[in-house]
């Protein structure tokens, strides 16, 4: 029994849980529960209705969301009405659902929020074509979907009430635990017999740290929208704090203080280099930890004390210093250990914090705010929109394509064969993504998920006879494809196309379907391949020198912030936070771009080489500079401040002014700082500055090398 009391209490706020058994009681009630009272001929459109409207679903506080389902609601009823007078005039109907579906595409430049409503509203169009002609009064589908809406709305608002901090914790619990996944991957770089993988395991880092930035980012919407609300609780400045606790744990987790590949020559026969590891994986365990801690709502207290694993740490090191007095590498090492203080010290005295964030929050309320990018009057709107206007931005070329493969998906369906042709616009949809390499992905995966979902149902239609069994079926299948959705694409897609196949078995269409539905399919994925391949396709708008510039930009823009804190003084301020921010995601659209390029047909094998290999060289330029933000302090040195300035001023000449590589005034400058270096009057505060310094000046050449390597290769 107490094992049991354990695992409900592991999982009682488990947001994926919750909301699986939300969708389980959204789904009884528009299948079971219309059966029991009677009313067969409502299961299809109510249920098709009821998964639109949850793949609108977006956090929000209350207001919002009340206000998101009035929209959907209304939208819903406006679409499946047009579409439902429209249906005896073919062509009109046909251009109508292209000239809509691009249009609902580019609204999503508006947010997030109004791209997920948009989509829920494409979805519920192709949702209309599915019953035209089947009801005696025109409103009838459309205000049948409305109710749909109202019951997810309704299960939704309770879920929502019972625990309303529910999403923010998740994502934050995402965080830290993607943060640890980066200390794990960190820690096998302190390995002495790593020698010729050290660029793979950045590039990988790279793509992790991607991750983090993700939920950070997803962490900040779900934060921002409570505090807009009239009444700020404790739970939301608490868990603020720790979205901002998150922030500092990013940027020191993200510094880099070394070359990895120099490990190891000068620690290859030494355990100071495993004690490294080791402790960095206490750090990592500690994050799961309080990511497990945060999604049970429960104060952390750490279960391991790294204080012991520290303390030999620092004595090794200083054995290795005694037994290597003229190296000074290890002086890096240093600064590591500090670091690694710093982060065990600011998770073990968390607890303390957790009762004093009131004080905190009253104390430094200008430093504990989120920049809003939402959107603020109508002339905000219109910039937003209006940027996209052009084949440059992704989004309008993935309008267009969508609004292309409505048009000839719904073509193809007047042909004879096509007995349900709007399964060949649902599955381009769903297929069609913004980039090549996605819908690539999406096309394999949508093919073997139907078949799958195929061979599963023959014998369920057969073994399962009864409409209330198919309709269990039903509603499990449904909870599955919520669940998998995000994670396992072909399972999510078997489990859609039984769900399909049982609800239409309502119809007595159930085996006749089968052999239309495994022919839409590939239409559809045919249609949506020839859309991305040949209709402004990623490689000719992929624009490598645009997100360079950008990427070397933000990151600048990074540097000069941490400068004008070394200058002036530490502080949280909200532009820190943002230039920080800012920077990450660029290193973030840059490794996507950069991923994408091996997808492309014919892959210049040569570009992705170099490539991959720049994305190496940037992600430990920004971790320079994220060592520099994570010990930032004013100082008072004025030659360390200075050389602090030059190589500010030498990396943004170089990097974005295009300016000539000052390779003997570098070489000067890296000679001054190792005398500086050797000074026994410099202090570890000031080391630190000079080592990542060095750092920046010694990897700038390779850096230009492969930057000019690859601008020269673009052909855009």
């Amino acid at each position: 029994m107490n094992g049991l009391t354990r695992f409900f209490k592991h999982y009682n706020f488990n947001a994926t849980l919750v909301y699986c058994f939300q969708i389980l009681i959204v789904l009884t009630g528009t299948t079971l529960g219309l059966r029991w009272l009677g009313h067969d001929e409502l299961i299809v459109p109510v249920t098709l209705g009821t998964i639109a409207t949850a793949l609108t679903d977006f956090d929000d506080r209350l207001t919002i969301r009340l206000r998101n389902l009035f929209y959907v609601a209304v939208l819903f009823f406006a679409v499946s009405s047009i579409l439902e007078f429209l249906a005896p005039y073919k062509f009109l109907l046909i251009l109508y659902l292209s000239l809509s579906s691009g249009f609902l595409i580019l609204l999503g430049s508006l947010g997030q929020r109004y791209a997920t409503i948009s989509f829920g509203t494409i979805l519920i169009s192709i949702y209309s074509l599915f019953g035209l002609g089947e009801y005696q009064h025109w409103y009838q589908q459309p205000v049948y979907f409305v109710y749909g809406v109202i019951w997810y709305g309704i299960t939704s608002i309770v879920f929502f009430l019972i625990k309303p901090t529910l999403p923010v914790q998740d994502n934050l619990s995402q965080v830290f635990s993607h943060l640890s996944d980066v200390l794990m991957t960190k820690a096998r770089l302190f390995d002495p017999d790593n020698k010729d993988n050290v660029e793979p395991l950045l590039f990988e880092l790279s793509t992790e740290n991607a991750q983090v930035v993700q939920y950070l980012n997803i962490s900040k919407a779900s934060l921002l929208t409570r505090i807009k609300a009239s009444r700020v609780n404790k739970n939301s400045i608490y868990w603020l704090h720790l979205y901002f606790v998150a922030q500092d744990i990013h940027e020191k987790v993200s510094a880099n203080y070394l070359h990895y590949e120099q490990i190891q020559h000068n620690f290859s026969r030494s355990d100071l280099i495993f004690r490294f590891q080791k402790n960095i994986r206490l750090l990592a365990l500690s994050c799961q930890q309080l990511s497990e801690c945060i999604l049970r709502n429960e104060a952390f207290t750490p279960s391991l004390d790294p204080s012991y694993a520290l303390q030999n740490l620092e004595l090794s090191l200083q054995d290795w210093i005694q037994d290597h007095p003229h190296n000074t590498e290890v002086k890096n090492l240093k600064l590591i250990v500090k670091n690694l203080k710093d982060l065990h010290d600011q998770l073990s005295h968390l607890q303390d914090v957790q009762f004093t964030y009131a004080y905190r929050f009253e104390q430094h309320a200008d430093n504990l705010n989120l920049l809003d990018d939402d959107i603020h009057g109508i002339k905000d709107l219109w910039l937003k929109f209006k940027q996209h206007l052009t084949p440059k931005s992704a989004l309008f070329r993935h309008a267009t394509r969508i609004a292309f493969v409505f048009a000839a998906g719904s073509l193809v369906s007047l042909l004879p064969f096509a007995q349900n042709g709007y399964w060949i616009v649902l599955t381009s949809l769903f297929v069609c993504q913004v980039t090549y390499f996605a819908t690539k992905s999406r096309l394999k995966l949508r093919t073997l998920g139907t078949l799958l979902g195929v061979i599963l149902g023959l014998p369920i239609l057969y073994f399962v006879p009864s409409v209330e069994g198919q309709l269990i079926i039903t509603v499990i299948c449904g909870v599955y494809f919520f669940y998998l959705r995000q994670k396992k694409y072909a399972l999510a897609t078997s489990m859609a196309t039984l769900m399909v196949l049982l609800i239409f078995n309502l119809k007595g269409f159930g085996y006749s379907i089968i052999a239309p539905r495994i022919l839409d399919t590939l239409i559809g994925c045919g249609i949506a391949w020839f859309a991305v391949s040949f209709i402004w396709p990623d490689w000719n708008f992929r624009n490598i020198s645009n997100n360079i510039k950008k990427s070397s930009q933000a990151s600048m823009n990074y540097l000069n912030a941490v400068l004008n804190q070394y200058q002036f003084g530490c502080t949280n301020s909200v532009e820190y936070r943002t230039a920080r921010r800012l920077a990450h995601n660029a290193q973030t659209e840059l490794s996507s771009m950069i991923s994408s390029l091996s997808a492309e047909p014919q892959p210049n094998q040569a570009l992705i080489h170099s490539a991959f290999r720049y994305l190496v060289y940037s992600h430990s330029q920004l971790s320079y500079i994220s060592a520099l933000g994570s010990h930032r302090e004013k100082i008072n040195d004025r030659e360390v401040m200075d050389l602090l300035v030059w190589c500010t001023h030498t990396l943004q000449q170089t990097l974005l002014e295009q300016k000539t590589l000052p390779t003997q005034e570098i070489e000067h400058k890296l000679l001054e700082i190792r005398q500086l270096s050797e000074q026994d009057s410099t202090s570890d505060d000031l080391m630190l500055i000079l080592k990542q310094i060095s750092l920046l000046l010694e990897t700038l050449p390779e850096l230009l090398m492969l930057q000019n390597k690859l601008l020269t290769m673009e052909i855009k």
